[in-house]
């Protein structure tokens, strides 16, 4: 099963592990977790069945292996808060609703972590509460405090979250919502620049939203 507080077993082989996370990232994504075959792994990264075991523990392991290994990759390439602290509000939910598109919308980035997140919601196993542990919770957290500061301290936290949801469910929706999108708005994802179109749609809506709300608590407390 998966163990949080146990890493992936390291050994000597970087190259290996490299090819075997490849290799994995494309039967699991393919098959998802449970139908996928160590056997094919293997084959693809043109190892023997044992480099698995050796350098990973189990299937179980190289799974939450190549999970780990892009969301690393996504929170380095695609970092929500790559500005100064002291960069405002409206700036730094532009900057976080463009990473998230990117993660979710942009076939050039290395990082799979978007698809896998969306399986696992799907039909998750047991790596899933790993990595909301490990990759979301944090970038969640960050979110929070971040919305918390465009809404003010009169705004209570059921709301900041509610804002939250409200924001990544805009987001998610051009990922799973993609099949309709297509039919209704053939010309949308043709759009060369998409992400930033869509980056700068979400973050005005947001904040517009964002105002909204303060000035609704703020006049309340007046009352």
């Amino acid at each position: 099963m998966f163990k949080s507080s146990t890493p992936p077993r390291h050994a000597t082989g970087d190259e290996t592990r490299a090819r075997l996370i490849q290799a994995a990232t494309e039967v699991f994504l393919e098959d998802g977790f449970r139908a996928a075959r160590v056997q094919e792994i293997a084959r693809r990264a043109e190892q023997r069945l044992s480099a698995i075991n050796y350098h990973f523990g189990s299937k179980e392991g190289l799974y939450l292996a190549v999970l780990r290994h892009h969301a690393e990759v996504a929170l380095t390439q695609t970092p929500l808060d790559p500005m100064p602290a002291d960069a405002s509000p409206q700036v730094r939910l532009q900057i976080a609703v463009e990473a998230i598109l990117r993660r979710f919308l942009d076939t050039r980035m290395p990082s799979r972590i978007a698809q896998f997140m969306l399986r696992e919601l799907s039909n998750p196993t047991d790596a899933l509460e790993v990595m909301i542990e490990h990759f979301t919770l944090p970038q969640v957290q960050y979110l929070q405090v971040l919305l918390a500061d465009a809404l003010g301290p009169k705004v209570p936290a059921t709301v900041v979250r509610r804002a939250l949801f409200s924001l990544m469910g805009q987001c998610i929706i051009y990922a799973t919502g993609r099949p309709v999108i297509s039919r209704v708005a053939p010309e949308f994802f043709q759009d060369e620049a998409m992400i930033a179109n869509t980056t700068k749609h979400i973050a005005t809506f947001t904040w517009g939203g964002l105002q909204a709300l303060r000035q609704q608590w703020e006049a309340d407390d007046v009352d």
